[in-house]
């Protein structure tokens, strides 16, 4: 069958999104949970199963049965086999290997040759709310202690190091790509194995079929490396282009070129890496908001969202985690300047949100100290990774289409052999 079966990417104002072409049925995820889940005839009777959730690559769908309560996530073939694979194995690592909570594979399917004719994994469900939903309603000292609980997250992420870049695979469940067969009970990881690269910039839109370096990759070199012949494709795709008018052509021509000059850069940033033996750390580069889900005492329970957690460089695993980073507020916003009692919700949303930003601010600083008592390494990594870190969201700016005025202005300065400026700070 199809490998992309139900997958279409379309082109919106933000890029290329993945849509649903057609429905998973829920009759089928329904018996497919009822036979994992080894429930019987009574049980079943008593069983539920609904929509609960779309994500950008899933579908969740809760089951509700006399066993407890359990989430279907059903996914699109973005990556086929791939994506679904080696999710499954890094939990099972990491269930094994940390005490990082993280949710409890009951089942999956790698492969969307099945019944439901889609990849899925079936999981406990983890109890709780996003930290999202709750954060005004917690206490400093539950903010305080999510801030600690995510800095032993990420030290014991930091503690996982292997040679390359790349995603974690079970090694039988790899075997069986070719034959595309890969559909069992949760294992526990006994042989796990890195390989190839499971990423967005990856497997997007065209890149997914692209003839290009997949990893593992030996150095940040080479996976800039990769990324520069993506966007090398991307250009070619768009050139020959017959709809394309004069002016798309010369913006394309434009981006190619800030890209050739990004390019040239390369060694600039990166030549250490060899010298420095590189070393590389399991990265969850999505702790948000959204995939901390806490008790209703504000206790951490799961972090979640393990897809596309890659072994990455140092420089790029030892960042602040996405709930706490964002703009410097060092000023407690004072609410009487605030039109909060004129029943205007958008005055209410720039307080809660001006206070976001100064509790991230001081929290940033509490959550650095904990990572200097847990990980002094980390530290180090994080304060000498500024340059790379730059250089990484300026290929990211250059995403094919019209390159970045902030990147142009950027390499300007590093050409003219000007004291370096941070490529946010570029104005």
């Amino acid at each position: 069958m199809n490998s992309r079966y139900g997958l279409e990417w379309r082109a919106e104002m933000m890029g290329f999104l993945p849509t649903w072409t057609a429905d998973p049925s829920l009759e089928v995820i329904s018996e497919i949970a009822y036979r994992h889940l080894k429930l019987s005839p009574d049980e079943i009777a008593q069983t539920t199963t609904e929509f609960q959730f779309q994500g950008l690559f899933n579908k969740l769908y809760a089951v509700e049965c006399p066993r407890g309560s359990f989430l279907m996530r059903i996914s699109l073939p973005v990556d086929p086999h791939f994506k679904t694979s080696s999710e499954v194995a890094t939990i099972a690592l990491l269930r094994s290997q940390t005490s990082i909570p993280v949710p409890h594979i009951i089942a999956s399917s790698s492969t969307s040759d099945n019944e439901l004719m889609f990849e899925w994994v079936l999981m406990e469900r983890v109890h709780g709310a996003p930290l999202a939903d709750v954060w005004t309603s917690l206490t400093w000292d539950a903010k305080f202690s999510c801030v600690k609980e995510v800095a032993s997250i990420m030290a014991q992420l930091f503690e996982l190091r292997y040679k390359s870049i790349g995603n974690l695979f079970n090694a039988k469940d790899l075997s069986t790509v070719s034959e595309s067969t890969s559909q069992n009970d949760a294992f526990e990881s006994d042989v796990v194995v890195l390989d190839r690269l499971v990423n967005m910039a990856f497997f997007r839109d065209t890149h997914g079929k692209s003839d290009v370096n997949r990893g593992p990759f030996a150095s940040s070199q080479d996976w800039m490396e990769a990324k520069f012949q993506m966007l090398e494709e991307d250009f070619r795709i768009l050139m020959e282009d017959e709809d394309a008018s004069e002016q798309d052509n010369a913006e394309v021509e434009k981006a190619r070129q800030q890209v050739q000059r990004l390019r040239k850069q390369l060694h600039a940033f990166f030549l250490s890496d060899a010298e420095d033996h590189e070393e590389f750390a399991l990265h969850h580069n999505d702790i948000s908001r959204h995939n901390l889900i806490l008790d209703s005492k504000g206790k951490l329970q799961a972090l979640v969202d393990w897809e596309c957690v890659s072994a990455m460089p140092l420089w790029k695993a030892c960042q602040i985690p996405s709930f706490l980073d964002g703009p410097e507020q060092t000023k407690r916003p004072n609410p009487k300047a605030y039109a909060l009692d004129s029943g205007d919700d958008g005055e209410m949303e720039c307080y809660l949100s001006d206070l976001y930003e100064y509790e991230c601010t001081c929290l940033r600083e509490q959550f650095l100290e904990e990572m200097a008592t847990l990980a002094p390494r980390w530290i180090v990594e994080y304060e000498r990774s500024k340059l790379k870190v730059d250089f990484d969201l300026a290929v990211q700016r250059c995403n094919g289409f019209i390159g970045s005025w902030r990147v142009r202005r950027w390499l300007d300065r590093i050409e003219a052999g000007e004291e370096y400026r941070r490529l946010l700070e570029i104005e």
